[in-house]
């Protein structure tokens, strides 16, 4: 092997099968030497590239095993979203710039929740921001529907459902909220086990739901104040938590403390009793609380973001590949345009929160999101049609 300069696996995989026949003296195992060689020279080749590229980075997740509960920072690390390598600050915009996604409306606003809140709302951690996220879109989405006659009847909203819970206001949308008392996102140890108090408009009454416990008294109405006790007054008004609040730096007792918060979904308490499931799951979430869940909006977001077609046709696909290997082409893809959306609307919001404030900030928002979004046909022929959103334009809304 020495004689014939065949010393790593780059020299052999480029020898002749003919050569490595010589020095082997059978031609099973030759090919065999061969084969391996090509396999470990590309897999280095891959690495090589990937280490000088600037394509995104995967977000980090925590694998859930079962029966495994998790601390609340390891909530927060499984709902990770991709992000963009920052290598080279022209490389990446250039990147984002070039970047066409095809996709449908409801998904972009999400991103732009997610995005917008980090901003305007900078002490509410991911879980938070996503379910925040994950209300503002499906409330939207109710009302449209609504509006184009596609679905009857009234929102859970106009059901008075979640009135006189605290409330947020996000790009228009109003949104009931529950504060997530004793959740410190940074915590590594299990969140707390109590998951919610319920107060019966009807008698007063508070308990906390368990699996063995009973309503306390009969009615449809429910005050749900926070994951963990908190007394309050059903003949107040709804009360407003200031998106730009910065009290999360004062601990409970101070009275200035504004805990992370849940979005309510009051479709689940106009459906669901709430005292009959257990209170905590696997994940770390509460389970049997009316919110929005956060990985619901993240998977949806990961899922929603392909690459359009229409500026240039699509790259040639190999002769051979496999339906596994093409679907795990298409998912990295998706989560690489996702990366380029979040950090290009992260760029325009960073560029004003200074400026204008998280209140005004959050006013334009909305009109940012109409000048992007796709064209879609009026009526219900466009109810969830997909179309281009290209990257440049969002990129031109920074300060």
């Amino acid at each position: 092997m020495k004689e014939a300069s065949l010393t790593t696996p780059d020299s052999i995989s480029k020898a002749a099968l003919p050569t490595l026949q010589s020095i082997f003296g059978d031609e099973k195992l030759a090919k065999q030497v061969l084969s391996t060689a090509k396999r470990i020279s590309k897999k280095r080749t891959s690495s090589a590239m990937s280490e000088t590229s600037h394509s995104p980075k995967k977000a980090k997740t925590v694998p859930i095993n079962p029966g495994q509960e998790l601390s609340p920072a390891d909530v927060e690390t499984s709902l990770a979203l991709p992000t963009l390598s920052l290598t080279s600050r022209d490389g990446v915009e250039a990147d984002i710039n070039s970047t066409i996604l095809y996709t449908n409306r409801a998904p972009l606003v999400v991103a732009f929740v997610v995005q917008l809140t980090k901003h305007t709302m900078p002490n509410q951690p991911l879980s938070s921001r996503l379910s925040l996220a994950q209300a503002v879109m499906s409330m939207g989405a109710k009302a449209k529907a609504l509006n184009l006659g596609i679905q009857s009847g009234k929102t859970a909203e106009e059901e008075s459902w979640g009135e006189g819970q605290p409330s947020v206001r996000i790009m228009g949308r109003k949104i009931a909220v529950m504060r997530r008392w004793g959740y410190d996102p940074q915590k590594n140890e299990q969140a707390p086990a109590d998951q919610g108090t319920i107060k019966r408009e009807e008698c007063g009454q508070e308990f906390t739901p368990t699996p063995e416990a009973t309503s306390p008294c009969p009615g449809p109405k429910e005050d749900i104040e926070s994951q963990e006790t908190v007394k309050g007054d059903p003949s107040t008004p709804p009360r407003s938590v200031s998106p730009n609040s910065q009290s999360n730096q004062h601990p409970p007792e101070s009275g200035a403390y504004d805990p992370p918060l849940w979005a309510l979904n009051p479709e689940i308490i106009s459906k669901t009793p709430l005292y009959s499931t257990t209170p905590t799951s696997k994940t770390g979430l509460p389970n049997g609380l009316p919110i929005f869940d956060p990985h619901s909006a993240r998977n949806y977001m990961l899922k929603s973001f392909a690459t359009s077609t229409s500026s240039s046709p699509p790259p040639p696909s190999p002769a051979k590949i496999s339906k596994s290997a093409s679907l795990a082409k298409e998912r990295e893809a998706k989560e690489n345009n996702l990366a380029r959306l979040l950090h290009a609307l992260d760029l325009v919001f960073a560029s004003w929160i200074d400026t204008i404030g998280p209140e005004e900030l959050d006013r334009r928002a909305f009109g940012w999101y109409s000048k992007v979004r796709p064209s879609v046909e009026a009526g219900r022929e466009g109810w969830g049609g997909k179309g281009d959103v290209r990257l440049a334009d969002l990129m031109k809304l920074r300060r």
